[in-house]
């Protein structure tokens, strides 16, 4: 009867003592978690406690788009979930396009929506570091390049969501007769050249330490490693949904990397939607075109604010196929071969560098340049563009492989060094890149500094290119992009580029304006090839009439066109696309001489004026949004924290990620975007006028495990005595 009780308050004792750990670890998703309690796919912060971790915020964006024309206004919303048990700081990278006039933010608790302010930078990062200190919830939207910024979300509660909306203007040109929106998805990673100690610096600080990437802690972000990923997890999911009124007959409206829905309600109106959540891993690319003649030609906006009339004016030049064709040519490829561009993209490259090899006739000359850490030359001159010297190159970049870092400096510098000048050849450099680099400065001063006869075109290869370095040096360069991202379509995606590498430019381009009319940006004007448009913005005093006239030269002839200030459609937005094209022009002569000559204080105020005045973010400008009451409680802590980026889909992750360790046996459920954090996602947070103190545990179970082996302990000396003592009884009684 004893040994029963016995037994049986054993097993008590152990279901008392088990239990609690067993409700605890079943409830631990959003409490400290070790490596074998979390799923893949997700950011741990480490903690004072060994071994114990914080799971990083997570975030889910939704782009809403109207497209009128050449004319796109966005909203970007960011969730930010806190998985976690601990008050947290989020930092997310995102690019957006590099035209991006960013003019709002909006803050959502609840129901409750907090505007943003534009202030300058450290104002407003000022601003932010006080209201995080106070416990208050604060949004700050900051650039680091013009297609790269940060939003800093702090004092997000526990298992809180909080959503950032973001909003901004930009222009879509069309090309080859089509336009073509790239909403750019994720921040690739790049390479950072290290700076340079005890070099001449030409500006007022003389002897210097040079950095060419000098915010590089904030352009760098943790990467999700996909080969630890389940099949079907989205890390970082998007939503997209697009109304676009092309105003034009529209013909094909297509996604390229992407599925989706297209409803036509009319001929000159789409909407488009993903057909499901997909991971933020490529950028968005739609286009659309024309049905056959109705693409117009000439577009002209205005908006009026205060005493000026802003103006926004689309023309396109002569078709290709009215024109010359160009004569001989000397190119010069620039082909990247570093560890960025393995696997997929080294695959595209190749084919877009065969391509235009094929293009070339016995009458043109080049070269082929190949760069990672270091650069090789093909031959040390340009050689004629011959059949044998064609399949030797051919031969050549066959088998081309990339790895090594990127430091693509010496190799531009050595593709614009122009000493041998053949018959009068048109000098064209080939550049076939993803841009993954933090430097993009640097390159653009070079560009800029450099060029002379030589024309730039760009080609952007992979899935996330950097869009700003691309188009940027194209339009330094005064020659094109394109963009080479599906290995199916090189042919299709290069035939642009050969369009105009083949036809002749439109050089010298300048703009007309009525008296009074000022700052035209872009400043200068760049160079056509045919087909393509200019876009370009001005004001002038409210009122003015009269006419545009934009003139060119073309192979030693003229060439002109003209439209009336009259005939100008008004559309809100055109003054803030206005200030961001002037501010890209000014930041464009930052590093240049005539920056110089005019002095860097100067042009920082006149971008810092400008910003402030149309309310948008630039280098020296931020948004910041914070809550009027502090939510967390007094005493507690916060934590701080990159949100993990999605590594570029077709990335090789061997070269950017550690070797994968065997994972061990998960004692939990997955909690990378489950269905109940997915759903968590897509709503606001609670209004957190009352929030509650972080939870300690369930049920204190660590302190009630350890008293209960004791409890067990006991027992079991307390049985065993029991037991020694009823031995000689039983034995004698056997003996009777």
């Amino acid at each position: 009867m004893r040994r029963q009780i016995f037994r049986i308050a054993m097993q008590v004792l152990v279901v008392m003592t088990i239990a609690p750990a067993a409700f605890a670890n079943s409830g631990s998703n959003g409490r400290l978690v070790t490596l074998d309690d979390v799923g893949t796919g997700n950011l741990l912060l480490k903690t004072d406690k060994p071994g114990k971790y914080v799971q990083a915020p997570l975030v889910s964006s939704t782009f809403d788009i109207d497209i009128s024309g050449p004319i796109a206004r966005a909203t970007l919303s960011q969730r930010f979930l806190n998985p976690s048990d601990q008050w947290v700081e989020g930092r997310y990278a995102f690019p957006l396009p590099d035209e991006a006039a960013v003019d709002g933010l909006k803050m959502r608790i609840g129901d409750r929506f907090i505007e943003g302010l534009i202030k300058e930078r450290q104002k407003a990062r000022e601003i932010y570091e006080q209201a995080k200190n106070d416990g208050k919830k604060a949004a700050l939207i900051e650039q680091h390049r013009p297609n790269l910024f940060t939003n800093d979300v702090a004092n997000i509660g526990p298992g809180e969501v909080i959503v950032v909306q973001i909003t901004w203007l930009q222009t879509l040109q069309p090309q080859d007769g089509a336009y073509e929106m790239r909403l750019p998805l994720v921040v690739a990673p790049r390479y950072n050249p290290r700076p340079v100690v005890q070099t001449v610096d030409f500006g007022p600080n003389g002897w210097a330490v040079n950095d060419p990437v000098p915010d590089r802690e904030d352009i760098e972000s943790p990467l999700v490693d996909p080969r630890t990923q389940a099949p079907g997890e989205i890390h970082n999911p998007v939503a997209i949904n697009i109304d676009l009124a092309a105003g034009f007959p529209l013909d094909l409206v297509d996604s390229r990397h992407h599925d989706v829905t297209v409803t036509r309600p009319d001929d000159t109106s789409a909407a488009i939607s993903l057909s499901g959540p997909a991971p933020a891993d490529r950028d968005f690319v739609l286009r659309w075109t024309s049905a056959i003649g109705a693409m117009p030609h000439a577009a002209l906006f205005r908006q009026t604010v205060g005493d000026r009339d802003y103006y926004l004016a689309m023309l396109t030049p002569p078709e290709p196929e009215n024109v010359q064709s160009t004569g001989p040519r000397q190119v010069i490829f620039v082909q990247d071969v570093s560890g960025s561009m393995s696997g997929e993209s080294i695959r595209q490259a190749r084919e877009g560098l065969a391509l235009a090899l094929n293009r070339l006739t016995p009458a043109d000359s080049f070269n082929i340049i190949l760069f990672n850490d270091q650069y090789w030359t093909f031959a040390d001159r340009p050689i004629p563009a011959s059949a044998a010297n064609i399949r030797r190159a051919l031969s050549r970049i066959e088998g081309l492989e990339a790895d090594g870092g990127t430091e693509m400096l010496p190799a531009l510098k050595a593709a614009l060094i122009d000493t041998w000048n053949q018959d009068g050849q048109l000098r064209q450099i080939v550049f076939l890149t993803d841009g993954a680099v933090g430097n993009e400065a640097q390159m653009l001063t070079e560009i800029g500094q450099s060029l002379g006869r030589s024309r730039l075109f760009t080609v952007g290869i992979g899935s996330a290119p950097n869009s700003y370095f691309m188009t940027r040096a194209a339009e330094l360069g005064r020659g094109s992009t394109v963009y080479i991202d599906d290995l199916a379509r090189v042919a299709v995606q290069m035939d642009g580029l050969f369009q105009k590498l083949e036809n002749p430019v439109l050089t010298d381009v300048t703009a007309g304006l009525p008296g009074g009319s000022a700052d035209v940006s872009p400043d200068p004007l760049p160079d056509l090839y045919a087909g393509d448009p200019v876009i370009f913005a001005f004001h002038a005093p409210a009122g003015t009439t009269g006419e545009i006239e934009l003139s060119a030269n073309r192979q030693g002839g003229a060439y002109s066109w003209r439209m009336d200030l009259a005939k100008a459609a008004g559309r809100d937005g055109v003054a803030k696309l206005w200030a961001r094209k002037r501010i890209r022009s000014l930041e464009g002569l930052h590093n240049s001489q005539i920056g110089w000559e005019m002095g860097q204080d100067k042009l920082d105020a006149q971008i810092l004026e400008l910003a402030l005045t149309h309310e948008l973010v630039s280098r020296l400008t931020s948004l910041v949004a914070v809550e009027a009451e502090p939510s967390r409680p007094v005493g507690a802590d916060t934590v701080s924290t990159d949100v993990a980026l999605n590594l570029p889909k077709g990335w090789n992750p061997d070269v950017f990620m550690d070797p994968v360790a065997p994972a061990p046996a998960p004692m939990m459920k997955r909690a990378a975007l489950s269905a109940d954090v997915a759903a968590a996602l897509k709503t606001s947070a609670p209004a957190a006028e009352a929030a509650p103190a972080p939870p300690q545990g369930a049920l204190n179970w660590m302190s009630q495990l350890i008293a209960g082996f004791l409890l067990m302990l006991g027992a079991l000396v307390g049985w065993l005595a029991t037991r020694s003592r009823s031995v000689p009884s039983d034995r004698s009684g056997t003996a009777a």
